[in-house]
């Protein structure tokens, strides 16, 4: 990530509110009415609107990949469907965000920005889907995804029967599925879908957190059915970044890293990266980890994963240490983890230990 962008994005972010502010202001002078149509609640309800637009776009522009931008456009355009806001609005306020950032902005400063927000205008601008619900494809119909079992996974969930759910995942194992498959197939695709849910408007926000700690349950029912290969003398740190709230991804990582022979040390979720560093020697200096392993679930900890990379380069300079990632944005984009200054990412937990054994070869070679 280079210097001058992370400096743009900051100062995005210093001016954001009055950016938001003068945006509404704006839309409210392009769209005859609009104020009056949304209600009293129409002023507060956009500028959270844009700033949070603010805040992927500083995270795009840091990065430089507008890519970023266009995705979070994406899931607000979906949430706009779902609650069936007109989606000309959201393409007006962003219209109205790119002469803001014009007007209010430094030249080039803005100029990087508007070529950002025109790749989230193209995405507001598409038509309306006809077939796929509100966009965003289910990730239950994903090729090799377990959807009878994920999907009878998740309904006991929502309907707040946790051992019928847990029995779900051991009736999969017995069934033949190997833990990390059960993972992989039923119980990730499950916390993605019901997260889409929430966004729109489908699940509650008391859904999301009880899926979400059940299966933090069910997963130490399956831990155990894990085989555990000889101690091949490797340490790992594993973490969800700082502001990062979900670890149920790094977790799955952790125990098939440990699994497959590794010392895991797993500090789950938010660690900040002062402490991340902190943890990462011993008292005499010494750094016992040969692999540090972080996670990010949203675009919004682009860079902070990569500020903690940063860190952790500053504080091992003649060491080499290894740092893998994985999550929703390196997902999205496959050459992300090389903008945040990784030496590696995992497109899933098995991935990810195919990834750290070949890290740490490199490094010993």
């Amino acid at each position: 990530m280079r210097p001058l962008d992370r400096q743009f994005a900051e100062s995005i972010d210093g001016v954001s509110r009055a950016l938001a502010e003068w945006t509404v202001s704006r839309l409210s002078e392009r769209v005859p009415g609009f104020i009056e149509r949304y209600g009293e609640s129409a002023w507060p309800l956009w500028k959270g609107e844009i700033v949070n637009r603010l805040q992927y776009l500083s995270e795009a522009v840091a990065a430089d990949r507008p890519a970023l931008f266009a995705h979070s456009v994406e899931w607000a355009r979906a949430a706009f469907l779902a609650r069936e806001m007109d989606l000309d609005d959201l393409a007006e306020s962003l219209r109205a965000l790119d002469e803001t950032v014009q007007a209010e902005l430094p030249a080039q400063i803005a100029a990087r920005a508007s070529k950002v927000i025109a790749a989230g205008i193209e995405v507001a601008c598409r038509p309306a889907p006809e077939s796929l619900a509100h966009g965003i494809e289910s990730s239950l119909e994903h090729p090799g995804v377990d959807s009878a079992r994920a999907r009878q996974y998740l309904n006991h969930l929502l309907e707040r029967h946790q051992a019928k759910a847990v029995d779900v995942l051991l009736e999969a194992v017995k069934a033949g599925r190997t833990v990390p498959e059960v993972y992989e197939t039923v119980v990730g695709p499950a916390l993605v879908e019901v997260g889409r849910m929430w966004h729109l408007n489908e699940a509650t926000v008391a859904d999301e957190h009880y899926v979400t700690a059940a299966t933090q349950v069910a997963m130490a029912a399956l831990r155990g059915r894990l085989p555990r290969a000889e101690p091949n003398g490797m340490r790992v740190l594993a973490s969800s970044v700082g502001g990062d709230l979900h670890d149920v991804g790094i977790r799955m990582v952790a125990d098939l890293l440990e699994s497959d022979g590794w010392q895991v040390e797993c500090l789950g979720a938010n660690m900040p990266t002062s402490d991340l560093v902190d943890y990462l020697a011993d008292e005499d200096g010494s750094v016992p980890f040969q692999l540090v392993a972080l996670s990010a679930s949203t675009g919004l900890a682009v860079r902070t994963i990569a500020g903690a990379v940063d860190a952790i380069r500053a504080a091992t300079p003649d060491l080499k240490l290894p740092i893998m990632v994985g999550g929703g944005p390196f997902a999205a984009i496959p050459d992300l983890w090389k903008v945040v200054g990784a030496d590696g990412c995992a497109t899933s937990a098995t991935d990810a230990v195919r990834v750290a054994r070949a890290l740490v070869a490199a490094r010993v070679s």
